[in-house]
């Protein structure tokens, strides 16, 4: 079908859908005629619960970051492989409500994800020299549900006055859904989280309305040790000292050792427990940096739990309320024994001197220092090499050191002496590396770089600059980190060559 002008919001036509991008949404291409003289334009639309080779009847809902975007109104023709989706919060594809956005492939089958997952890696990595077979299947979780260890949910009114406390729909910050169920997370936290918002509501306290910087609650996080079986609770409010609720103004500490008694109560009804439970108040002063002030308001500070992987002991990890730890605990397992592999991978000597890049909290570097002589992170955030330290200290590993700086300049100071880096682990941000960490990669001069990826288009990107400087990719193993969702992370092995070439 074809428009005799540009897209626009309002417009219905029918198509068929041909792909999917990075966040799940069918992909849509429609040709319109464009100005007074009519000329032919194709655009890309972003439909909403769609798959690959469904013809479907939309409506164009208007511009979003990715792009145009539109909503099914009829599904004309579905997908052989279409399913229905476990989680009433999905939607069917024609729904007018819009879905939570935890996920956005609940309705194909597991088998199928995969399938598309190493499809898109391949095709993206393509235009980098990387061939079809040098991509492995995706490896993929024995069991894609319930997996996340970690949720945080948004505290939200709507314009009735009604609170809803779950995740904002794809495209849609300011509306929050509010959660029944979730399928991502243990049966257990998922039906803490409506009982949660029951006790606000019963206690009318205000949500925080960022338009207007008013407001007492802003989010719940609930973590979960997957291996250690503990559980973190930690309530995000407001500063304010007195909040006005059903009972008339408290004092907000007093709401907060009511949310803390009632947590356990409701717990035990749930027949499990909690291990900590936190109050936050977040700080927030015109010309200041954000602050947190976190209150213990039962059990233990922290929150255990460990990483098992092939051929090393356990990694043990102390998390504190905002520490990062990866959100799939079995997924990140099988991420970092890949990374193990390819790094170590034909080799019969121990790596004299391992450097990793983005260390984070040091996670990697911790999964290398068991197998390598030496290992140096390199970290630009000092909070999280102060945690990596700490992570260190906490395994009785002293042979891995920490940096926190600019990936160059750390590798022109402090990396300049004692041993050659035999190997490279860099696991950048979604951006990828840059042309400044490309150049720090080049400069440690490592034979062997294991990348670890969370953007393919990135990835792709990056393997291009990295060819400049003689580095050529051997292998991709895509990892299934996020079932149900479009999102895969792929690990990497680049070797490099006698002489730089030229791309």
């Amino acid at each position: 079908m074809k428009l005799p002008h540009r897209p626009r919001r309002g417009d219905e036509l029918e198509t068929t859908i041909v792909g999917l991008n990075a966040e799940g949404f069918g992909q849509a291409l429609i040709d319109a005629e464009v100005g007074p003289d009519r000329v032919p334009r194709r655009y890309e639309l972003w439909v909403r619960r769609a798959l690959p080779g469904e013809r479907v009847r939309l409506r164009i809902e208007g511009q979003r970051r990715a792009g145009l975007v539109a909503n099914v109104i009829a599904l004309l023709q579905p997908a052989p492989q279409r399913i229905a989706p476990r989680c009433p919060h999905f939607g069917a594809p024609a729904d007018p409500g819009l879905p939570c956005g935890g996920c956005s492939l609940q309705s194909w089958p597991y088998e199928a994800q995969l399938d598309f997952k190493r499809r898109r890696v391949q095709e993206l990595l393509a235009p980098a020299g990387v061939l079809p077979a040098q991509v492995a299947a995706v490896l993929g979780q024995a069991e894609p549900w319930y997996y996340r260890n970690k949720m945080e949910y948004s505290f939200r009114r709507d314009a009735a006055g009604a609170l809803a406390l779950g995740l904002h729909p794809p495209g849609h910050a300011g509306v929050v859904l509010p959660l029944t169920r979730c399928e991502l997370l243990s049966p257990f936290a998922s039906a803490l989280v409506p009982r949660v918002a029951a006790w606000a509501e019963a206690q009318a306290l205000p949500a925080y309305e960022p338009q207007r910087d008013v407001g007492f609650l802003r989010s719940l996080t609930i973590r979960e040790g997957k291996h250690s079986g503990e559980r973190m609770v930690v309530l995000l409010t407001s500063d304010d000292p007195e909040v006005r609720s059903a009972a008339g103004v408290q004092p907000a500490a007093a709401l907060a050792a009511d949310f803390a008694s009632t947590l356990r109560r409701l717990a035990l009804e749930l027949d499990g427990a909690l291990t900590s439970v936190y109050w936050t108040q977040q700080v927030a002063v015109s010309g200041q940096p954000t602050r947190c002030v976190d209150h213990l308001l039962y059990g233990d500070p922290v929150l255990h739990e460990e990483l098992q992987l092939p051929g090393c002991a356990p990694l043990r990890f102390e998390i504190h309320p905002r520490a990062f730890f990866q959100p799939n605990t079995l997924q990140a397992e099988l991420l970092y024994a890949e990374v193990l592999r390819a790094a170590l991978a034909g080799r019969s000597a121990p790596v004299a001197r391992a450097v990793d890049l983005y260390c984070g909290t040091g996670t990697i570097a911790l999964c290398l220092a068991q197998r390598c002589q030496q290992v140096v992170g390199v970290e630009l955030v000092a909070e999280a090499v102060a945690n990596a330290q700490r992570n260190a200290a906490f395994n009785d590993l002293d042979n891995v050191r920490f940096y926190a700086g600019d990936a160059l300049q750390v590798a022109a100071r402090e990396l300049a002496a004692g041993p050659p880096t035999e190997l490279l682990v860099v696991d950048p941000p979604r951006s990828g590396l840059g042309p400044v960490a490309a150049e720090a990669v080049h400069r440690l001069g490592a034979p062997r770089v294991v990348y670890v990826s969370c953007s393919p288009e990135a990835l792709a990107r990056d393997l291009q600059a990295l060819a400049y400087y003689g580095y050529r990719a051997e292998q991709v193993q895509p990892v299934d980190l996020f079932p149900q969702t479009a999102h895969v992370e792929c690990v990497v092995t680049l070797e490099r060559s006698p002489a730089p070439v030229s791309p």
